[in-house]
Formats: structure tokens, sequence, C-alpha cells
């Protein structure tokens, strides 16, 4: 069976982005990435608003896992809800939520804010990075103990 991982977050622009990066080995795991690593993967600060509870496929990891992120706005919870209940009444089997929005700091979280919301990249989505590369130990975790979930190891 085809296993299936959807990392969550708030808006599907920043922690569930690298979540997904890292997990695919687009961001490194031995040292911190640079504020350019961050900034120069295609979907990092890119989501919409409109976009919130779109499903976005990531990639294929080594093991045949499909990873994917979502964002579900304000309402994370009702959106888990329906998503896992969607699954379960069509019987979809291999489906793996994890929430990625407790991972990163309220810099990122702002940064985000600034960009997305009020229309200032310039200034937000340098910002976030920054949040990302000062979270990114909490990320790594995350997504070792994913990885340990499914596979039994470690990054």
């Amino acid at each position: 069976m085809t296993k299936r991982l959807i990392y969550h977050c708030y808006g599907s622009a920043h922690s569930s982005v690298v979540a997904a990066a890292i997990h695919l080995g687009r961001l490194p795991t031995e040292r911190l990435p640079t504020k350019e690593e961050v900034l120069h993967l295609p979907d990092f600060d890119r989501a919409r608003s409109e976009e919130i509870g779109t499903l976005f496929f990531k990639g294929e990891d080594q093991r045949g896992t499909m990873v994917y992120t979502v964002g579900f706005g304000h309402h994370w919870e009702a959106g888990v809800r329906a998503l896992r209940s969607m699954l379960e009444i069509h019987g979809a089997e291999g489906f793996h939520l994890v929430r990625a929005l407790d991972s990163i700091t309220w810099l990122t979280k702002v940064g985000g804010s600034l960009s997305r919301h009020y229309g200032w990249p310039a200034v937000g989505r340098p910002l976030a990075a920054w949040g990302i590369r000062r979270s990114y130990p909490k990320l790594l975790a995350l997504v070792d103990g994913v990885k340990r979930d499914l596979y039994g190891d470690g990054l």
C-alpha cells in the first residue's frame, strides 16, 4: 500500500513547505539552511489565501511515500476532521496528517502575515525565512519523528 503524508499548517506557505522539503531531502539535515536556501524553495511563501484547503503534491520520498502540504487557515481542526472523515468514508488507508505549524516561532508567523496577508513580501518573506532558520531544529525533530513513525528509523 502506498503511504501518503500530509504536512499541514495555516496557509501551506511556510512550516509545512519547509517540513516537506526536509522530508524530501531538498533542505539539509546536518546544518541550518542559509536564508537563500529557504527563500529559493519554489513554494516558500507563495500560496495564496484562496488556496487554503488545497492539497499540494510535493514529491515522493526515497521509500515511495507521497508527500503533500495543505493549509487549513484558522479552522485547522475542522479541516483535519473533514479530511479524515472523507478518507474514512472512501476507505482510503495509508494517510498520515502532521501539524507543522507548532514547530515554528512567531517570527515566521509575523513574516508570513506581512507577506501574504498585508502584501509586503519584501519585508515579510525574509523575516519568515529568518524565523524558519531559528525554528529549524524543531522542524528537523518533527520530520525525524514522522520518519520514525512511518519507517521505524529517523532521518
